[in-house]
């Protein structure tokens, strides 16, 4: 059977399920291929030809150049660390899985959501907030590295992130890491020598907002807590004390967000600015962020992305 959408993804992404209900209402046929089974399916994939052959229990599929669309949606494996070391045997697994998925980048006709090599570019923090700056968005006063001397530049209380997304194990525990409020006098070199830290401005009091692009439509949303802007990093607040309002950003600011997302070459992102009185500060985009949990009856991320994959825009 020739594939027309092909989903690249894992079997416990919620998003991903929701897109795929999404088709099947719609009546698309798609391919799903979720990393955690790659060695239950036989891939093959023929440069000469430019086809990747998948046989999963007896059925075979055929990707061609006329694939119409690629979700690409879970790109990265090792930062899913398990809880105990991770066997060579399997470090060499999913390395090279890493870069069998990287060759499907050879379906060039195809829509992605996203490229991998844009969705690797846009994750790096630093080019984003350099391209951010360079179409116009407010970004905050930021420096990255390990030398403490240097953060004093930032103020007494500055936000403290990591370079990239954090996920270790120690023992049975998951760390992973949020942005924190901190004052810059406290850290200490012994601390941040052997790894840089991202330390930017502190914006308070403020509204955060989540935008999400696909394409050229815009779902942007306040987030508040009792109706209030949230000091902290809002992702460690309760979910449920949560408020999620829909707005209408300014013109410029949504041609800013389209005109960011067309700039780092994605189809898809999950951009977070803050709102400092009248002023929109841009503070990061993410390639592959999270929306699932902003879907309700009236924010039907799922069907815009399933209408881009099959290339409709009716987002009904």
């Amino acid at each position: 059977m020739s594939v027309q959408i092909l989903i690249l993804s894992s079997l416990y992404d919620f998003s991903t399920d929701l897109v795929c209900q999404a088709l099947e209402r719609k009546g698309a046929s798609y391919l799903r291929l979720n990393k955690e089974s790659f060695s239950d399916y036989r891939l093959t994939l023929d440069f000469n030809e430019i086809v990747l052959e998948v046989e999963i229990a007896g059925n075979r599929y055929l990707v061609t150049q006329n694939v119409r669309s690629i979700y690409y949606r879970q790109p990265v494996f090792l930062r899913n660390t398990p809880g105990e070391a991770i066997s060579v045997k399997d470090q060499l697994s999913r390395s090279q899985w890493m870069g069998f998925l990287r060759s499907l980048m050879v379906f060039d006709r195809a829509c992605w959501i996203n490229r991998p090599d844009a969705t690797y570019s846009a994750e790096t923090k630093a080019y984003q907030l350099k391209i951010a700056k360079d179409i116009g968005f407010q970004i905050p006063e930021t420096i990255v590295g390990n030398d403490v001397k240097q953060f004093k530049k930032i103020g007494v209380t500055a936000v403290i992130k990591s370079l990239d997304t954090v996920l270790l194990m120690d023992g049975e525990d998951c760390l992973f890491t949020y942005s924190t409020v901190s004052n810059v006098h406290s850290i200490s070199d012994q601390e941040v020598k052997e790894a840089p830290l991202t330390v930017q401005e502190y914006i308070y009091p403020k509204i955060d907002i989540r935008v999400t692009v696909i394409g050229d439509a815009i779902y942007a949303v306040r987030i508040t807590s009792d109706g209030r802007g949230i000091e902290d990093d809002w992702r460690t607040t309760n979910r449920e004390k949560l408020e999620y309002t829909d707005i209408r950003l300014p013109d410029y600011i949504e041609d800013m967000c389209r005109l960011l997302v067309y700039k780092l070459g994605l189809e898809f992102g999950a951009i977070d600015l803050i709102l400092r009185e009248n002023e929109y500060v841009f503070i990061e985009i993410n390639p592959t962020g999270e929306w699932g949990w902003l879907v309700d009856d009236h924010r039907r991320i799922d069907h815009e992305i399933a209408n881009f994959l099959m290339g409709s825009s009716d987002a009904a």
